[in-house]
């Protein structure tokens, strides 16, 4: 019902004339939920605004699989390559997806934790948001045979002349029937592949000679990356790290 103006004048005199505590109390009880929509209304913008202000830009994504590295060693990937960059720690990260293990022959306990790595792995990559990998040797093959490492050879070629001592080629499938053999529509298995320079053998590099790699570690650039010079420059980092 609205209020003529001999009535509002009324209110505002009677309010007016009451104490402190009593126009609290009046406020609280006539107008408490537009005064809480208002309250949640500011948290939300300053919660908003914080996060903004502070939120990092994600420059670089590293991958680990069937690798696991001490702290000082994966500072060394992350923080230090910012470093090398020249980006400021406090703006920029870079993302480190760890303990992600791959294998065709996982034994019946690790089949499942196997299987979600390779899920977790295939849809960073289809999100775009993998841009390299150390990985042990059975990981590398797997990810070469999947198609997911770019060919080194077509990178800048000082850089492929520096990598060329410790790059070595793997086998990718080119073609096949992979789908037909397990729906039982064929007899065996039959692919088509080609040997392609997609892995970087890193253990002589002085970063992860101090590290006390156990076996071969290979690193690979992930073939849609959307950070290729940052990609190029990560393998120079490691290449280079002391």
């Amino acid at each position: 019902m609205k209020l003529s103006e001999k009535e509002k004048k009324g209110n505002r005199e009677a309010f007016a004339k009451m104490s402190l505590g009593e126009k609290i109390s009046y406020l609280f009880t006539y107008y408490k939920f537009p005064f809480f929509t208002g309250v949640i209304a500011v948290l939300f913008l300053i919660v908003t605004g914080v996060h903004e202000l502070t939120k990092k830009e994600q420059v670089f994504y590293l991958a680990c699989v069937n690798t696991a590295f001490g702290d000082t060693l994966n500072s060394e990937l992350t923080d230090g390559f910012l470093k090398y960059l020249e980006l400021d720690p406090k703006k920029t990260e870079v993302i480190e997806y760890k303990d992600l293990y791959i294998s065709e022959d996982a034994s019946a306990e690790n089949h499942e934790y196997a299987y979600a790595s390779k899920m977790k792995i295939i849809g960073a990559i289809s999100a775009r948001k993998m841009d390299a990998v150390l990985m042990n040797r059975e990981a590398w093959e797997e990810m070469s045979q999947s198609g997911f490492l770019k060919d080194l050879t077509t990178l800048d070629p000082e850089l492929v002349k520096e990598i060329e001592p410790y790059a070595e080629t793997n086998e990718v499938i080119i073609d096949d029937n992979a789908v037909e053999y397990r729906l039982n529509e064929a007899e065996e298995y039959v692919y088509t592949s080609e040997q392609v320079l997609n892995g970087i053998r890193v253990n002589s590099f002085p970063i992860f000679q101090k590290a006390g790699l156990e076996g071969d570690v290979y690193l690979g650039i992930i073939e849609n990356t959307i950070h290729p010079r940052r990609s190029s420059a990560f393998v120079t980092f490691v290449m280079e790290g002391k």
